[in-house]
């Protein structure tokens, strides 16, 4: 089963790979004995300006964009960011929270700390799913820090949250990678899972932060 899930991850349509796999008793049975939350996240509705699918879609998804950023590298790499973008949201479910928005004006879904939830559900599954320990760390980091372009802005903005992207900044976040693998070769993948994770939300609301993306992507470059 793992073989499929693999298959559908690194497919062109994931998807409508998935769906029809997942009608599949046998498949649907032993991935939920694994990852119940794939259920709940097909029932999380994510209403949200940022979002037009549902929490499953999404990630779904973002594998399909994840797998268009990767096509000139190794199939281990492949396989490995596409198993990262299958569990970067994967525990918003536990993390949902409705609230009223200043911002918006009106009630919204929030999924405030999903990314340290997802990292939890990723370290209790990735041995399962055939990754090793080293590969395991680096993805349990991307997972972690996949939100990272919702914290930094171009310039100051008076957001005590927010940091302003300059070459320090990026070499300190590159220090944190530093601590699973080679810190500039993660910090290309987690721009890329920044990239297919905005592109596969409203793209209404996604402009500024694939600019932001780009302009970081350069200042690694250089």
């Amino acid at each position: 089963m793992l073989e499929t899930l693999d298959k559908i991850l690194l497919s062109e349509q994931p998807v409508a790979a998935f769906y029809k796999a997942y009608e599949q008793e046998a498949f649907k049975t032993w991935l939920l004995e694994i990852l119940p939350e794939v259920q709940r996240c097909k029932e999380l509705r994510q209403d949200n300006p940022w979002h037009i699918y549902n929490c499953l879609d999404h990630i779904l998804h973002s594998v399909e964009e994840i797998n268009k950023l990767t096509t000139a590298l190794p199939h281990e790499i492949r396989r490995m960011l596409a198993h990262t973008m299958f569990l970067h949201d994967i525990g918003k479910p536990a993390c949902f929270l409705r609230r009223y928005s200043k911002l918006y004006g009106r009630e919204v879904d929030s999924f405030f700390n999903h990314n340290l939830e997802s990292k939890k559900v990723g370290s209790r599954v990735l041995s399962t799913f055939g990754f090793s320990e080293k590969e395991k760390a680096e993805m349990e980091m991307l997972i972690e820090m996949h939100d990272i372009f919702m914290f930094v802005r171009l310039k100051d903005d008076g957001n005590r949250f927010h940091h302003v992207l300059t070459p320090e900044y990026l070499g300190s976040e590159i220090e944190k990678l530093d601590k699973v693998g080679d810190g500039k070769v993660l910090m290309k993948y987690l721009i890329m899972v920044g990239i297919a994770d905005n592109k596969a939300q409203n793209p209404q609301m996604t402009k500024e932060s694939l600019h932001l993306l780009d302009v970081m992507n350069d200042m690694l470059e250089k």
